[in-house]
């Protein structure tokens, strides 16, 4: 699978927070969305929903995947149909994006076609939601991504990066599912065990209060008169203070958290001209140190909750690294400016 041209962007690229830059900017962590309520809606409904995720003009197509999303499973033969290698790339990217959110298993198969498209967004897209999926039937094919794509994302993504990291993904939820299922037998045969040992003990106990109930056993029956000594309260000393002393509220530190929305690269300088430092996976707990002027990266650390795999490995030890603000959650409160010095190659001395 070679590179092929990025379709055309002669335009303006639109705000982070608009919706039309999902085709132009990793997209964000899956939305929870609620179902409707009412009944399931008429294939023409879902029809217009999906040719509106395709067309710009559409008066639709800024919502078109949100209500996609929580139309649910209802919704996945139709987006299947038009997730192809041969369809248009905006209407198959943003299906991808559908399919990823809803994750269901019969958009496997659909999903390993569309990694042929030429489209580098596309098989992006494709290697997400086959990712969300968690389907074991697309290990190959993502194997196969992982070894020979070399097209990029107009964001600058690697598609085989992506795809290498959906596979050590499922892999991992491979092991830890049968790890799991193995602990839990563990942990059910020793609760089973217990809960044995405790009742034998609670009946042997029962059956020897039964045996003594109404025998009268002189110095072991009756109960000795305990008087418990009383205690009086001591005073706490208040600590005392200077003529001139007063006391104020301690300064804090406030720390700004966030959360990794998918599968992203940790980098040592901002852009994506630098080899990355670190990985970060989705749902990792992050903490925002710095942002650049334009606010299009942000300097962060890892949190407590994170990912076995996570990591950021700087060379000056500090475990911090710069990562695109599409790929992580807003912080929540504003971040200072930083803008990160040049990294120095040393030189050998001739």
């Amino acid at each position: 699978m070679t590179t092929e041209p990025q379709p055309n962007q002669s335009s303006p690229e639109p705000s982070p927070t608009s919706r039309e830059t999902r085709r132009l900017t990793a997209p964000r962590l899956p939305r929870t969305a609620e179902p409707k309520a009412s009944c399931t809606p008429s294939p023409s409904e879902i029809d217009e929903l999906i040719n509106a995720l395709g067309d710009p003009n559409h008066p639709r197509h800024t919502v078109a995947v949100d209500e996609l999303v929580a139309i649910g499973p209802a919704a996945v033969p139709a987006l299947c149909a038009v997730v192809g290698p041969h369809q248009p790339w905006l209407t198959v990217y943003r299906a991808t994006e559908v399919l990823a959110q809803i994750g269901d298993g019969r958009a496997t198969g659909p999903l390993i076609a569309a990694l042929n498209h030429q489209n580098a967004n596309v098989r992006w897209g494709a290697v997400r939601a086959l990712a969300q999926v968690g389907d074991v039937r697309a290990l190959f094919a993502l194997r196969k991504v992982a070894q020979t794509d070399q097209g990029r994302t107009s964001w600058g993504e690697s598609v085989a990066g992506v795809a290498q990291s959906a596979l050590d993904l499922l892999n991992r939820r491979s092991i830890w599912s049968q790890s799991l299922e193995l602990i839990k037998l563990a942990i059910v045969s020793v609760i089973f065990l217990l809960s044995m040992a405790l009742a034998f003990g609670v009946i042997g106990t029962l059956r020897n209060e039964l045996d003594q109930f109404g025998r009268y056993v002189p110095g072991q029956t009756e109960l000795p008169t305990l008087v418990l000594p009383t205690t009086r309260p001591t005073a706490t000393p208040r600590p005392t203070l200077a003529a001139n002393q007063t006391v104020g509220p301690q300064p804090t530190t406030q720390v700004i958290t966030g959360t990794a929305l998918q599968v992203a690269n940790v980098r040592p300088l901002p852009g994506t001209n630098n080899q990355p430092i670190g990985r970060i996976n989705a749902g990792d707990e992050i903490i925002f140190i710095a942002r650049t002027a334009n606010g299009q990266w942000y300097l962060i650390r890892l949190g407590n909750q994170r990912s076995p795999d996570s990591f950021i490995a700087n060379p000056d030890g500090s475990g911090t690294g710069w990562v695109n603000q599409a790929l992580v959650s807003p912080p929540s409160a504003d971040v200072p400016v930083q803008e990160p010095l040049p990294v120095t190659v040393p030189t050998a001395t001739p």
